[in-house]
């Protein structure tokens, strides 16, 4: 059985910064166990690189730019990110 991926741009409800939106104080079920991946399986810079890119919408040169690496080192820690979160959650909905 295939398992059905989606981006991390398409789960409402999940945001890094510390501001709550009303409508995101009790985030979905695959909201928190995306947060609960993201803080446990991300190296403290891909969560960085996550959170401009995804959360705050930056595009790479801004991320890049913010974190004081180029783009080419953005890309390779969202690629990174990906692979270790789709793995992380893979787990966790075949256990669930």
């Amino acid at each position: 059985m295939r398992t059905k991926k989606i981006g991390l741009d398409q789960v409402p409800g999940i945001w890094l910064c510390e501001e709550k939106r009303e409508e995101e104080v009790r985030p979905p079920a695959q909201a928190r166990l995306l947060r609960l991946a993201i803080e446990q399986e991300l190296t403290p810079r891909q969560r960085e690189c996550v959170e401009l890119y995804f959360f705050r919408r930056l595009t790479m040169e801004e991320t890049g730019r913010q974190l004081g690496i180029g783009k080419a080192t953005v890309c390779r820690h969202l690629q990174k990110s990906k692979q270790r979160l789709g793995r992380a959650l893979g787990y966790a909905s075949r256990r669930g």
